[in-house]
Order: C-alpha cells, then sequence, then structure tokens
C-alpha cells in the first residue's frame, strides 16, 4: 500500500483532458470518413482540448472563446499575407530578396495580428495570435498551407468545443467555496 501512496494524484482535470483527447480522435475519425486524405491524429485537438479544460467552468468559456478569436485572428491575417508574399517573391530571382520580403512580412504581419487580436478583445492570448500567425506563414511552403490554415483553425475549434461539452456540460466544476 506504500506503493499507492507515492503515486500521483490524478484527478477529475487530468481524466477531462485525456476523454478531450478521446473524444477528440473519435470526432476527428467521422471528419476522416468525409475527408480520407487527413491525417490520422487531430494534433490541435488534442492540444486545445487539453489546454482548455481549466481550473473551472467559467476559465473554459472564457479563454477558449479568446482562443478561438486568437485562432480565428491569425488566420485572416496570415492567408492574405501569404498571397501577398507568394506573390512579391514570385517577383524576384535573388534569393536574399525573398527572404527579406519574407522577413518584412512576417514582422508587419505579426504586428497586424498583435494589434487586431487586442482590438478583438483577445486579452491575454494576443501573443497566441501572433504566434499562429507566424507558424501558419513559415511552417508550410508548398500549396497546401491554405488548407493546413483552415484545418488548423478547425481543428482549434473542434478541441475548445469539446473541453467546453467536457468541462462545462458534462462534468461542470465551478470551483471550491470559500
Amino acid at each position: 500500500m506504500k506503493i499507492l501512496e507515492k503515486l500521483p494524484h490524478i484527478g477529475m482535470r487530468k481524466l477531462k483532458s485525456i476523454l478531450a483527447m478521446f473524444i477528440g480522435f473519435w470526432v476527428w475519425q467521422l471528419v476522416r470518413v468525409l475527408f480520407p486524405g487527413l491525417e490520422v491524429h487531430p494534433h490541435f485537438i488534442y492540444i486545445y482540448g487539453l489546454l482548455e479544460i481549466r481550473p473551472t467552468s467559467e476559465k473554459t468559456k472564457e479563454l477558449g472563446k479568446s482562443r478561438i478569436k486568437a485562432t480565428v485572428t491569425a488566420i485572416c491575417v496570415a492567408l492574405p499575407v501569404i498571397a501577398l508574399s507568394e506573390c512579391l517573391q514570385g517577383s524576384v530571382s535573388a534569393q536574399w530578396a525573398k527572404v527579406a520580403i519574407e522577413l518584412i512580412l512576417l514582422m508587419v504581419g505579426s504586428l497586424v495580428t498583435l494589434t487586431v487580436a487586442e482590438k478583438v478583445g483577445c486579452k491575454t492570448f494576443c501573443g497566441v495570435a501572433a504566434a499562429v500567425f507566424i507558424i501558419l506563414t513559415l511552417l508550410h511552403t508548398d500549396d497546401e498551407r491554405y488548407i493546413y490554415s483552415v484545418l488548423r483553425a478547425f481543428q482549434t475549434i473542434l478541441g475548445v468545443a469539446i473541453a467546453w461539452l467536457i468541462n462545462v456540460k458534462l462534468f461542470p466544476y465551478h470551483g471550491k467555496k470559500g
């Protein structure tokens, strides 16, 4: 029995986080029935399903909305910047000029993302919005970057929605009294 005393505590929040991953996997498999070419594991559903199981149901609602706003803001800024970058980089042949264009658009786009995220009320997620913008802008350089952006937003929304379902509707927790 002393071994059991040394094991870490596994509380409801941890169990709800794992449940969010499990539900996220199966929801994604339903999506894959319609689009079988999608990857098996929904990375962002897992991540945001875990992250948005907050200490209280109210925090899940509040911060989940901000996370979705931050992600949508980043995508709304990133998609036109990606298109502009492709257009401008296609007009120059020197590699240094392509890198300069990419860097300038990355900095300007990050500034725009931070500003818009603040204006739409993302609160503490302005930095997250800028990070998502950078990931979307730099991570994929092929034709699939537009699809990747939309899928990332879709997975984020699904992950937050699953966390909301679990932490707000199925197993609400309003915090300790006193």
